[in-house]
């Protein structure tokens, strides 16, 4: 008697969903790898930026699956290396295709003691729910007390724009050692 009232239970929970109209919404728990991977189309990130402003990375792209999933970034710094990578999830509305910006706030960690011309590299692209990434973009920055961030161009300089996420990285100085970055530190 146990195990028939169980499973009528589990029954029930299965199909009342479907029944009110989240069948959609749990398929995409269950989509099997493959589809089309997403594409980015257009991109842009001002090469130059003043030390502790906040680097906006213009993205555009699509997905004929409408299963894009997350960005995945990857910061590398000359003197000192690759960072661990940085995660920003897609929110559903965006899904098919996405128009706007990611965030990187430069001071994070050490950022505000990088060295002046301290060099950048920003790879980023796309994963889906079926396994797929899109084409990787890279981004060169360089940070200097005297740069400002250069206005986008097309299609990022007309309408509005969506705040897509922050991509976070604690920035390290490699001439400081520990004594001297604790010292710095309030």
């Amino acid at each position: 008697m146990k195990r028939f009232a169980a499973v009528v239970f589990i029954g029930a929970l299965v199909a009342l969903p479907m029944r009110i109209g989240y069948a959609k919404s749990l398929n995409e728990w269950f989509i099997k790898p493959g589809g089309s991977p997403p594409v980015i189309s257009h991109w842009f990130a001002s090469e130059e930026l003043h030390h502790g402003d906040d680097w906006k990375i213009y993205v555009e792209a699509d997905d004929p699956d409408g299963d894009m999933r997350g960005f995945v970034a990857i910061l590398d710094q000359i003197g000192y290396g690759t960072y661990s990578s940085s995660y920003v999830r897609i929110k559903k509305r965006h899904r098919e295709e996405l128009r706007g910006y990611l965030v990187f706030p430069s001071s994070t960690g050490m950022g505000l003691w990088l060295s002046e011309w301290t060099q950048l590299s920003l790879t980023v692209f796309i994963r889906d729910r079926g396994g797929n990434k899109s084409n990787k973009v890279v981004f060169p920055l360089v940070l200097s007390r005297g740069a400002k961030q250069g206005s986008p161009p097309r299609p990022f300089d007309s309408g509005r724009l969506d705040k897509l996420g922050v991509v976070w990285f604690d920035l390290v100085e490699p001439e400081l050692d520990g004594d001297d970055n604790e010292r710095l530190l309030p």
